[in-house]
């Protein structure tokens, strides 16, 4: 060990003195050593140098010690190699020594230690290598399925997947790192994960998409991937077309269970409500709109959905809002209004007065004939003079 020592102290001056020579010094040096301590204290100094144009000896240097690590006997070698294989793939990383990208796969498979897991899948994230980022989300996949052995170990190894994806920036990294930022890890791992969604897909559009039609998600899960739309950095109609596909996936669905149906009348509500705000005009959400107005889950969705017809603006729109005034008129006429249908008339006539379109001066007219009370009347009669 002293002559080894010695060796190291000849390199450190080596280096100062031919600087263009360190790296063969330290070449040297680690196939000198006879220790994964040895070798330990050399890539130390080396990390600690910052020497350019290393990439080749690190990778080396990790081929070397995925060869010895299964014959590895005691827990002092086991240690050493551990740490090793962290700072040679911290190395790796920061060097982008894409051809190192095999064998930091093989330290995700081989090594036994989750923290080193997690360092190679970093590194193999800023490499980018173009074979492997498929390899990391189906790792991610299964992890968030949720270990049985070491949940512990597996969100540290989820952590270097998660990190892994963001810098590979491939759409189908996207949903893995989405069921983390949903899934069962701590609130660490879940916000990063949450953190980096944004760096793999500015508009997640189509993933999100193809979630929420799909049969084989939950109804809480399509409505955690509505809102993640929601809260994207995308366009307003990337976001007012999954609107439309939540709100379609919402309608088709059909549940006896009080609890899911809950959830599904969210899913409605938020697409409604995106849809107002992103002021949508294409006709295809009219059946849709018309029946949360008619079916909807409660008094909000209905309201929600005459906000949104308010907001198309369009004279299909208009009808339509005219056609459910007209048989408001109808049941007040027949004495048989509720208290809900008191709150409805009194947003329907804003919202047609808002639009100004002509198609519901009659609807708005016919107001003034039935039994409304004097504010219901006065509100119609202040909506037509908003027609031209």
């Amino acid at each position: 060990m002293k002559r080894f020592l010695t060796l190291v102290l000849i390199a450190l001056c080596g280096v100062f003195v031919f600087a263009t020579e360190s790296i063969d010094v330290y070449t040297f040096l680690y196939e000198q050593a006879t220790s994964m301590q040895e070798r330990l204290a050399i890539l130390k100094s080396l990390s600690d140098q910052g020497i350019d144009g290393a990439g080749p000896l690190y990778t080396q240097a990790l081929s070397q010690l995925l060869q010895e690590y299964p014959s590895l006997k005691t827990t002092a070698d086991r240690e050493a190699a551990d740490q090793c294989a962290r700072l040679l793939a911290q190395l790796l990383g920061s060097s982008k020594y894409t051809a190192a990208a095999v064998d930091l796969w093989r330290v995700v498979e081989n090594f036994a230690n989750p923290l080193v897991k997690a360092d190679a899948l970093i590194a193999m994230g800023k490499l980018r290598h173009p074979d492997y980022a498929e390899h990391i989300e189906k790792l991610l996949y299964s992890l968030n399925l949720k270990p049985v052995t070491d949940p512990e170990a597996g969100e540290k190894i989820a952590y270097g997947a998660i990190l892994a994806l963001e810098k590979y920036q491939q759409p189908s990294g996207y949903l893995p790192v989405f069921f983390a930022a949903t899934g069962w890890y701590n609130k660490r791992i879940r916000e990063q994960a949450e953190q980096s969604l944004p760096y793999i897909l500015e508009n997640p559009e189509n993933p999100l998409s193809e979630l929420i039609k799909s049969s084989a998600y939950t109804y809480d899960l399509k409505l955690l991937a509505l809102q993640r739309m929601e809260a994207s950095k995308a366009a307003s109609n990337a976001k007012a077309r999954v609107a439309v596909v939540a709100l379609t996936e919402g309608w088709r669905s059909a549940t006896m269970d009080v609890k899911q149906r809950v959830i599904l009348g969210n899913i409605r509500k938020l697409s409604i409500d995106m849809l107002r705000r992103y002021q949508i005009t294409d006709a295809i959400v009219l059946p849709l709109l018309e029946r949360s107005y008619k079916e909807g889950i409660d008094t909000e969705e209905k309201l929600g959905s005459i906000a949104a017809l308010a907001a198309m603006g369009t004279d299909d729109a208009a009808r339509l809002l005219s056609n459910f005034l007209l048989a408001l008129n109808a049941k007040r006429k027949a004495n048989n209004i509720t208290q809900e249908d008191e709150q409805l008339v009194r947003a329907i006539i804003p919202a047609l007065g808002s639009m100004g379109k002509a198609v519901a001066r009659p609807a708005l007219q016919a107001v003034e004939y039935q039994d409304w009370t004097n504010y219901v009347k006065t509100l119609a009669q202040d909506a037509l003079k908003q027609i031209k």
